[in-house]
C-alpha cells in the first residue's frame, strides 16, 4: 500500500488528493503535482509525479512537471533527462525545448538559440486560470473535466479547437460540457 499524500493548503489540492488516494492510476497526477509545484513543494510535486508515471509511462506532461519539479529540488542533471524524455514523446513540446535550451545556457555559459519545432496536432500552450497553471491539451481537458472543475475543462477544449479547428473529437467535448453545465 502506498504512503497516504500529504494535503496540501489549497482546497484544490485536498480534493486531487483524496482522489489519487481512492484511484492511483487516476491522470489527476498531472493537475496535483501542479498544484504542488506552486504552492512550493517540489519534493512533493515529484513524488506525486514519479507515482503517476507508474501507470502512465507514456505521459508527456506527467515527464514535464516531474522534469520541473527535478529543476526545483536542484536536480538539474535528473530534469534535462525529463525535458528528454518529454522531447521523445512530444516533439513539438516547446516548453519543454525551452526549459533544455534555459538548462543548457545555465549549466555550459553558451547562448544557444531556440530550436525550430514544428506544431504537431498535439500542441501545448499555456493559460493562466489566476494562479493555476494549465497547459492546452485535450488530456489536460479531460483531467479537469473528470474532477468536475467543467468552466477550466471547456476553455481549454475550446482553445484547442482554436489551434486545431479540425479536431471533431474537441467540437464533441465542448457540445457536450455546454449542455453539462448550461451554456449556449
Amino acid at each position: 500500500m502506498q504512503p497516504r499524500l500529504k494535503t496540501g493548503p489549497t482546497e484544490a489540492g485536498d480534493r486531487l488528493a483524496k482522489t489519487l488516494e481512492a484511484d492511483p492510476a487516476a491522470l489527476s497526477f498531472v493537475a496535483l503535482a501542479q498544484v504542488r509545484l506552486d504552492e512550493g513543494n517540489a519534493a512533493e510535486a515529484l513524488e506525486v509525479c514519479r507515482r503517476g508515471l507508474e501507470h502512465h509511462p507514456n505521459h508527456s506532461t506527467g515527464h514535464l512537471l516531474c522534469g520541473m519539479a527535478l529543476e526545483a529540488a536542484g536536480r538539474e542533471d535528473e530534469a534535462l533527462g525529463e525535458y528528454r524524455e518529454v522531447i521523445h514523446l512530444d516533439p513539438g513540446n516547446r516548453i519543454a525545448a525551452q526549459r533544455l535550451g534555459e538548462s543548457y545556457r545555465r549549466t555550459t555559459g553558451k547562448p544557444v538559440e531556440s530550436p525550430a519545432i514544428a506544431l504537431p496536432d498535439d500542441v501545448e500552450e499555456e493559460i493562466d486560470f489566476g494562479e493555476e497553471i494549465a497547459f492546452f491539451t485535450h488530456s489536460m481537458a479531460e483531467v479537469y473535466e473528470s474532477q468536475g472543475f467543467f468552466e477550466k475543462a471547456l476553455a481549454i477544449y475550446r482553445r484547442v479547437l482554436t489551434l486545431q479547428p479540425n479536431r471533431e473529437d474537441v467540437r464533441e467535448r465542448i457540445r457536450t460540457l455546454e449542455r453539462k453545465i448550461g451554456v449556449a
